[in-house]
């Protein structure tokens, strides 16, 4: 067990070593510059990417609210939280409808996708990108440089891991990273 506890450390310690401000920047000033145009945030993944889109929102809307009252605070919504709706359009049409169906509904013009994803092949993510583009909202992605996600969206922040979980990992710190961003914005504001 301790090699493989290691191994996972190791492999984390050489990926977030590769991280950079830089790397990061495009989903920060995303972030920045849809709470400066008064917009709307949307995050989706699937599996372990759902629970970092739902951390990720909720650091977002909670973590940066600064201690000024009635300061303006970021709306950002986790596409994976309302579980009725998620199961309502994968049984009554396709998984693939979840996250675009959703922001049909939701999003308006000029509004920010971010979709997580560790593969960046999903189905689902795809057609989100897709209806993204069809309301005038922007998409990123945190993905693979090379997959069929970071290919379609706006702006990509890439992440190659050698595992799901330290890809999974990477993301946390990134997302993180942005929210630690966002908080000292919004507090300077």
């Amino acid at each position: 067990m301790t090699d493989l506890v290691g191994a996972h450390l190791r492999a984390l310690s050489r990926q977030v070593s590769d991280l950079s401000a830089a790397k990061i920047e495009p989903l920060a000033s995303a972030i920045e510059a849809a709470w400066r145009g008064d917009r709307t945030i949307f995050i989706a993944g699937n599996g372990g990417s759902a629970a970092t889109a739902s951390h990720f929102a909720t650091d977002l809307t909670k973590t940066t609210i600064p201690n000024a009252p009635g300061a303006r605070r970021i709306r950002a919504v986790a596409l994976t939280d309302n579980v009725g709706l998620l199961t309502a359009w994968a049984n009554d049409f396709s998984y693939e409808l979840v996250f675009a169906e959703q922001l049909r509904n939701l999003a308006r013009r000029d509004d920010l996708l971010v979709a997580i994803s560790t593969r960046g092949e999903s189905s689902n993510l795809l057609a989100a990108v897709a209806a993204a583009g069809e309301c005038g909202v922007q998409s990123l992605a945190l993905a693979p440089p090379a997959s069929a996600l970071a290919r379609r969206a706006e702006i990509v922040v890439p992440i190659e891991a050698e595992s799901v979980q330290v890809a999974e990992d990477l993301h946390h710190i990134v997302c993180h990273a942005v929210t630690v961003h966002m908080a000292a914005v919004l507090a300077a504001a």
